[in-house]
């Protein structure tokens, strides 16, 4: 199933988009797990001291601030998943702190990528919706660079461009 925007589900606390990239799942792990392809098409670096791997704690930084990122699960080529929380903030302090995962699946020269963001239900009904609102866009903007750049449609500098 191929969502072409993000759907936000309120009354679950819950967004969730499906994509199909035209390149290979091993491309598209690639880009979707290492930092320095990150960097370019989500347009956020990350510092994992750490480096990569499950219970990995770092961030991504975002216009001079930073929000806290742990790495819950990398099973190559098949599923990604984090847990972010609010800007300038740790894990642990953040109200509004939800978790990721990405599951990747092969389809011959093709792609799925399905992105679910959960946790909202945690919030109230206001700032949930405020939330869904603002992450909802961002899932739109961020999967279809992920889409260009591994598809080879986009360089660095297009990426850049749409931000």
């Amino acid at each position: 199933m191929s969502i072409d925007h993000a759907v936000a589900d309120l009354d679950a606390g819950t967004i969730t988009r499906t994509i199909r990239i035209e390149a290979p799942i091993g491309t598209v792990w690639t880009a979707l797990t290492s930092p320095e392809h990150i960097a370019t098409w989500w347009g956020h670096p990350s510092e994992f001291p750490d480096g990569w791997r499950a219970g990995s704690l770092g961030h991504f930084v975002w216009e001079d601030h930073t929000f806290p990122v742990r790495i819950d699960e990398i099973a190559p080529d098949a599923t990604f998943a984090l847990t972010w929380g609010d800007l300038d903030t740790t894990l642990e302090e953040s109200a509004a702190a939800t978790s990721v995962r990405f599951t990747l699946a092969s389809e011959g020269d093709t792609t799925t990528v399905t992105v679910l963001e959960t946790g909202f239900d945690r919030l109230d009904a206001a700032a949930r919706r405020a939330a869904m609102d603002e992450n909802t866009g961002g899932w739109n903007t961020v999967l279809d660079a992920l889409r260009d750049y591994t598809a080879g449609r986009a360089t660095p500098a297009d990426l850049q461009a749409v931000r």
